[in-house]
This record gives structure tokens, C-alpha cells and sequence, in this order.
């Protein structure tokens, strides 16, 4: 793939079409009940991950909603209320993300190893 570190099969597996973030539930009550109540309630990380290289809770300034200790698909399995802030926990967006790529693999993280 020019301009791009990946080769181009892996470059079209990344690229796969996905629905919209509404789609996926990530609509105005996301946003309003879940993100804002959560984010309202943790402004700063609260991830205790010391893996991830910050004290224990890392601090920084909240940017994700993450809904925790259950996933999103775990609260719609369960029929729970994905949409109730107290599912959640408010991350930086390093912590987000490598809490994102830990449970939920995809492109390059998602194929095994040689």
C-alpha cells in the first residue's frame, strides 16, 4: 500500500466497511446518559492498569466513556441497560485505547502469531 506501513491484503482487511457509530448504539443516548454521566462522574482516568506505565489511578484527564467491567455487546446480551452510567468508567485516551485493543483484537491484532 503506498504511503502506509501495512501491505495491501492487510491494509483491505482494515479497511472493511463497519456501520455508523449510531448503528452500533453509540446514538444521542449514548452521548447524553452514558458518555456525559460518565465522564461527568470520573473526569479523570481511572484506570489501575500499571501495565500500562502511569500510577494507580493513572489521572489523567478523562476522555472516553468505557462502559466496565462488562462490555457493551456483554449489557445487550444480558439485557441490561447499556445506556446506565454506573456500567462505566471514564479513561484518557491512551488508556482507552490500549484498553480497546486488550479485549476487542482486530486488523493486525487480530490474526495469530507466526
Amino acid at each position: 500500500m503506498q504511503g502506509s506501513a501495512k501491505c495491501a491484503e492487510c491494509g483491505d482487511r482494515t479497511r472493511r466497511p463497519r456501520p455508523s457509530a449510531t448503528a452500533q448504539g453509540y446514538g444521542r443516548e449514548h452521548r447524553d446518559r452514558f458518555r456525559d454521566g460518565v465522564l461527568t462522574r470520573d473526569p479523570s482516568c481511572v484506570c489501575t492498569e500499571i501495565a500500562h506505565g502511569h500510577a494507580a489511578p493513572c489521572g489523567a484527564p478523562s476522555e472516553h466513556a468505557d462502559h466496565w467491567p462488562r462490555s457493551k455487546r456483554e449489557l445487550r446480551e444480558l439485557d441490561w441497560d447499556e445506556h446506565n452510567p454506573s456500567y462505566g468508567r471514564g479513561l484518557c485516551h491512551p488508556c482507552h485505547s490500549k484498553e480497546t485493543a486488550r479485549h476487542q483484537p482486530a486488523g493486525w491484532n487480530d490474526t495469530p502469531p507466526f
